[in-house]
């Protein structure tokens, strides 16, 4: 009996083992039922290339052409610096008219009725040469984010002799809408400060960099959420860092001047506070207005001289982020060199000049060191990964080891550049 069960399973298992050459296997694909994701550009978020544009005015500070340059050897609020108005319309998708004024910002010592001569009034045609291919590829709208060439005119408040007449020129730069409210824009530019071309078409002519950015306001539909990250550093935190200013470049007949800066930023430990060492040279040689000290026969103490200078400053400023910790307590990843502070500025000015006066007069030979010291109030910001923009203001002690006559006022830096 029990050899007859066993029998009875091993027939059962032998068939159920080799009776699976029938069983088949099949094989299937499903559909995915996730929806694919269009991925946001950053940089079309950050430059607003996909929104149209036909009306944009502008108001921030600029860094122009200036028809009287003054001795580097008088304290300037801001070097070279214009306040700056201006507007812009887009009549063709590659051509644009841009209207602008810019007021340099001078010191207290500067006299006030130059400020009508160096009033600058300029004129644009611009042609974004790559905007209709852009549209067409549907990489950008009809806007003012782009590459181009421009045909310029400046006219002066008062022009006082030919070295600050109107000029005509040409211009390559590039343009950009950052985020809902701000512009950039910087440019080669060569001017031609003799319009009538009475010394032939190829005298007469100045290469310079010029660059202006802050506010814009038009007609374009503001984006609700704003990707701040896109264009500040917010993920990182920074304990150094080297800071490299764009250069400012003059080169002309009358002017070749160079501004340059860097610094080096260091956190100290892990808290809100840093300390920022700086070191600017200013090279100018070409014709400036200078105190009557060197030029005593002019009116209202400033005439137009020969100038060979170099200013360099030395400066070290202690800085505490002040709004850092209350960030930090709101859960925001905060970048350790970046946002508002406050501090002291100490700073050391050394100048030489040579002045010829032309004038039968001898030449001048001026020797200027000086230190500032005061209290400080700036921000700084991170761009992307490797540019920042850094402003700052100090009321100061200015004492000048030439003279015994002390002083005090405002002084400011402006630093847009590189970073690393």
């Amino acid at each position: 009996m029990k050899k007859s069960i066993l029998f009875l399973i091993s027939l059962f298992l032998f068939k159920s083992v080799f009776g699976q050459d029938s069983t088949k296997i099949i094989f299937t694909e499903e559909p995915d039922t996730l929806v694919k994701q269009r991925f946001i550009d950053r940089y079309d978020n950050v430059f607003m290339t996909k929104v149209p544009t036909r009306h944009m005015f502008k108001i921030g500070i600029s860094q122009y052409y200036q028809p009287i340059q003054f001795s580097l050897s008088d304290d300037k609020i801001l070097n070279n610096s214009s306040l700056m108005l201006g507007y812009e319309f887009k009549f063709l998708p590659a051509f644009s008219i841009a209207l602008s004024s810019h007021l340099p910002v001078y010191s207290a010592e500067i006299p006030s009725r130059y400020i009508g001569y160096n009033f600058v009034y300029d004129a644009q045609l611009k042609w974004f040469f790559d905007m209709k291919n852009r549209i067409r590829e549907g990489k950008s709208a009809n806007n003012f984010s782009g590459n181009y060439i421009a045909v310029n005119y400046t006219l002066t408040g008062e022009p006082v002799d030919r070295k600050n007449d109107e000029t005509i020129g040409i211009k390559v730069g590039f343009q950009r809408r950052v985020l809902n409210s701000g512009f950039l824009d910087f440019a080669f530019a060569f001017q031609q400060q003799d319009i009538g071309f009475s010394y032939g078409i190829t005298k007469l002519w100045q290469f310079s960099t010029q660059i202006s950015f802050g506010y814009a306001f038009g007609d374009w539909v503001s984006s609700k959420k704003r990707p701040l990250c896109d264009i500040l550093l917010c993920e990182e935190e920074i304990a150094n860092q080297w800071k490299i200013k764009v250069p400012e470049l003059t080169f002309g007949y009358y002017l070749n001047r160079m501004r340059y800066g860097v610094a080096y930023e260091h956190m100290i430990k892990r808290t809100p506070f840093s300390l920022n060492w700086q070191y600017d040279l200013n090279l100018m040689q070409g014709y400036s207005y200078t105190k009557g000290s060197v030029y005593p026969t002019v009116l209202d103490t400033y005439g137009s001289v020969v100038t060979k200078e170099i200013t360099q400053f030395f400066t070290l400023q202690p800085r505490y982020y002040f709004l850092q910790k209350r960030n930090q307590r709101r859960g925001r990843n905060t970048n350790s060199l970046s946002g508002f502070y406050a501090g002291i500025n100490a700073e050391y000015a050394m100048h030489h000049g040579h002045h010829n006066t032309m004038s039968g007069q001898p030449d001048v030979n001026l020797a200027k060191y000086t230190i500032y010291s005061g209290l400080l109030l700036g921000i700084q910001q991170r761009l992307f990964q490797h540019g920042y923009l850094d402003f700052n203001t100090s009321f100061n002690h200015k004492h000048e080891f030439s003279s015994s006559v002390n002083s005090t006022g405002f002084r400011g830096n402006l630093g847009l550049g590189f970073a690393f």
